[in-house]
């Protein structure tokens, strides 16, 4: 159960924090490793605690906004996993319920927080995780992400990913979540070279298919990226992040209807979605659509969790000054969306100007 919750999270991400991403990546789970194991450990022996947590996974369960939850059932678990652990201090799964919870608080959807509210406590409870027991994949898991996604500290993430393949070492989405931490560090042949790998494990599976098609765009290489999009599409029809980074890749070779399509295809509904269209539509020179898109995103109740997908629009438009405004917000929310900063094609129009080379310092990123 728990490693469900955590895919849908990962996926999210930094595609984040709505396609972790953010796609981003379920790190526990897949390869059917420890996650059982480690429940067994962990749970509670009080009995009160015991059912505090199963009523707080019941909520969990309906805390994702964008898929038909809402974010009153997210607080109203993250009140039961708290109640948990005052029962039993012990109590690490409860923990990592917390960390789960806060989460859903963070997605670019009405009633949303910025990640800079919540980040810090999400660390904080992974870390009592950690403390209790330190094998438990799901805690490392989230202090990777928080790591990689809020806290820009690119040696604190590494860390937690080579903690995870100690204790998994065949654990596909880790593996790929360390090969997108090392593209977006712009160390693509370490990054391909780890993909590849996660390839050879299992040739069924469209996530390392998904992380590829992510590290060739950045580096440019549109032409092989269509081809691991193509390729995860065959393995996981549903599949909206892939769809979602379709957009981009068919965008940057200048197909802009077959991107526009893909962007549709790939929305959750949310204003990083929807901003994705509208790039489409600005780099396409469609201004009555693109002109309905943004008076859309302006009644989002997500459009103020979104600055990064905006600034990609106004990039599109020649608006450097406003994008980069833009993206200098999105800093301070601590987006996960910002941990693209450095090898994101749509913002190439920016790397030369002094207040885009400062974000990239701020950012850890040289």
């Amino acid at each position: 159960m728990k490693a469900r919750f955590i895919l849908l999270f990962c996926l999210s991400l930094g595609f984040n924090s709505a396609y972790a991403t953010p796609e981003s990546s379920g790190l526990a789970g897949d390869d059917g490793v420890a996650t059982k194991e480690a429940d067994a450990k962990v749970y509670s022996r009080n009995p009160e605690a015991n059912a505090l947590y199963i009523q707080g996974e019941e909520y969990l369960k309906n805390g994702d906004s964008r898929a038909g939850g809402s974010m009153k059932n997210a607080h109203k678990a993250l009140k039961l996993f708290r109640q948990a652990t005052k029962k039993d201090p012990q109590f690490a799964l409860a923990y990592i319920g917390q960390a789960d919870a806060l989460n859903w608080f963070a997605l670019n959807v009405p009633g949303a927080v910025s990640p800079v509210e919540v980040y810090r406590q999400q660390e904080a409870a992974a870390l009592k995780a950690v403390a209790i027991d330190d094998t438990l994949i799901e805690a490392h898991i989230h202090l990777a992400a928080v790591y990689y996604d809020n806290a820009y500290d690119w040696p604190k993430t590494e860390k937690e990913l080579k903690r995870i393949l100690e204790l998994s070492p065949n654990n596909i989405s880790a593996i790929c979540r360390y090969a997108r931490l090392l593209g977006t560090l712009g160390k693509f042949e370490e990054a391909e070279a780890l993909v590849k790998k996660a390839q050879a494990l299992d040739e069924n599976n469209p996530v390392p298919n998904r992380a590829f098609l992510r590290i060739l765009y950045w580096e440019h290489k549109d032409e092989a990226a269509y081809e691991q999009a193509m390729e995860a599409l065959k393995k996981d029809k549903d599949d909206r992040p892939t769809h979602y980074f379709l957009s981009f890749i068919y965008y940057h070779q200048g197909k802009f209807d077959q991107g526009i399509e893909e962007s549709k295809l790939g929305s959750f509904g949310d204003a990083d979605s929807l901003a994705g269209l509208a790039y489409g539509y600005a780099l396409a020179g469609y201004k009555k659509e693109l002109k309905e898109a943004l008076e859309q995103f302006q009644h989002h109740g997500g459009r103020n969790q979104a600055f990064y997908g905006l600034a990609q629009v106004y990039v599109a438009m020649g608006d450097k000054d406003r994008a980069i405004k833009l993206i200098t917000k999105d800093y301070d929310r601590r987006s996960s969306r910002m941990n693209w900063l450095k090898i994101d094609p749509t913002l190439d129009p920016l790397r030369q100007d002094p207040r885009f080379k400062q974000l990239i310092h701020k950012m850890n990123f040289d």
